[in-house]
């Protein structure tokens, strides 16, 4: 699975025209203004939900993003198999999450990592604390360091 998930204190209300404008600053003149056909974006049926279709030279595929008003601990057991009481406390602590997802690959992994690292760079909030391998339960800190590894294409955790 190439995914990432970021637990934060913070529910993003996003719209798709808030998700195009974030996309947009990342991959700039790409998903604005509005299409059908090549980069564009389209909301799902729950609210917080967003299929992402991007045609972008070396971040090709089609993303599902997620931006959920609860705990990701409701969703995946992942906290249970970490052994630090103090650090399962503070992710149960987060009351929200937001992922993206790689849902049709039309380039490497390697690429589709650095599309999602991207975005939740641009996109992740201010007070976000925790990002989770949701493939394999590994934990990190999501601080200003790893918003800016993402951002710039570094690969780290479980990226290739």
């Amino acid at each position: 699975m190439v995914s990432w998930v970021v637990l934060a204190n913070s529910y993003l209300d996003f719209g798709v025209d808030d998700v195009r404008q974030k996309l947009d600053e990342v991959y700039s003149g790409e998903f604005l203004p509005p299409r059908q056909k090549g980069n564009f974006v389209v909301a799902g049926p729950p609210p917080g939900q967003f299929m992402i279709f991007s045609s972008v030279s070396g971040a090709a595929g089609i993303f599902l993003l997620n931006s959920v008003p609860g705990p990701y601990t409701h969703f995946s057991k992942f906290a249970e198999a970490i052994a630090d009481p103090s650090l399962r406390a503070s992710i149960a602590k987060q009351c929200c999450w937001l992922s993206v997802d790689l849902i049709h690959s039309k380039t490497s992994d390697e690429e589709a990592y650095r599309f999602i690292e991207q975005v939740l760079a641009k996109i992740a909030p201010a007070d976000a604390a925790f990002l989770i391998d949701p493939d394999n339960g590994a934990v990190m800190r999501f601080d200003d360091s790893v918003r800016s590894r993402f951002a710039n294409g570094e690969q780290i955790l479980s990226s290739p």
